[in-house]
């Protein structure tokens, strides 16, 4: 009995150690990135850059996102703004090439304004020490974030604890070439691989922390 009192409370040791660990892993992310302050404090974004689709498709790329969550994505083709994704608080929007007019997308799910892993107790996740995995020759940490059915995977650089991917149930998203901007860190270049395959990229070249935002960008 005192032989298997002793195991329990060993593997008991060995799930809160990991555990810890998790919330640690996290925790220096966010102070390597900026602080969790700052990121609180992150109220609207601009981004510019170019997103390539494959060999032969390359465009412009402007997002616009602003608290509590409007988004607007849009691809510049032709010298035209072309919405991609849009919210304006209520309905999700993209542009219909068919009827060729912006049209609410059914069912739409927005996603946060903030990351999930900030203040993720408060947000209902449960946060899980996985083990550690190799990404782009880059030795990580690999933890787990869950609320209810919906599970993400992040991965973290052991040496400097950067974010340096995700992997969620529609794509895996590979972050790199970092910078900081205004105290705040984050990936110009975004390679997303989509669970159905193919591949796209996504590079930064302007990003813009708490500027004015007009709300006339987010009637679609």
């Amino acid at each position: 009995m005192k032989f298997r009192l002793s195991i329990i409370v060993f593997l008991l040791s060995i799930i809160t150690l990991f555990a810890q660990d998790a919330a640690e892993i996290v925790s220096k992310n966010l102070e390597v990135s900026g602080g969790e302050k700052a990121w609180n404090n992150l109220n609207s974004i601009f981004l510019k850059g170019d997103v390539s689709l494959d060999v032969d498709h390359s465009y412009p790329m402007i997002i616009y996102h602003k608290r509590p969550y409007q988004k607007k994505v849009v691809f510049v083709v032709n010298n035209k703004e072309v919405l991609n994704e849009g919210y304006d608080g209520k309905n999700g929007w993209t542009y219909s090439d068919i009827l060729k007019k912006n049209i609410v997308v059914p069912d739409y799910q927005p996603d946060a304004f903030d990351s999930d892993l900030l203040a993720y107790k408060k947000k209902g996740f449960t946060l899980k020490y996985v083990g550690e995995d190799t990404i782009d020759g880059i030795a990580t940490y690999k933890i787990s974030l869950q609320k209810n059915k919906n599970i993400t995977y992040y991965y973290f650089d052991k040496k400097t604890y950067q974010l340096i991917a995700e992997d969620n149930k529609e794509e895996l998203l590979v972050y790199s070439n970092f910078k900081k901007i205004n105290g705040l860190t984050f990936a110009m270049k975004i390679t997303g691989k989509p669970k159905q395959g193919g591949e796209y990229v996504v590079v930064f070249n302007d990003i813009k922390i708490n500027p004015f935002i007009d709300d006339k960008q987010f009637k679609f």
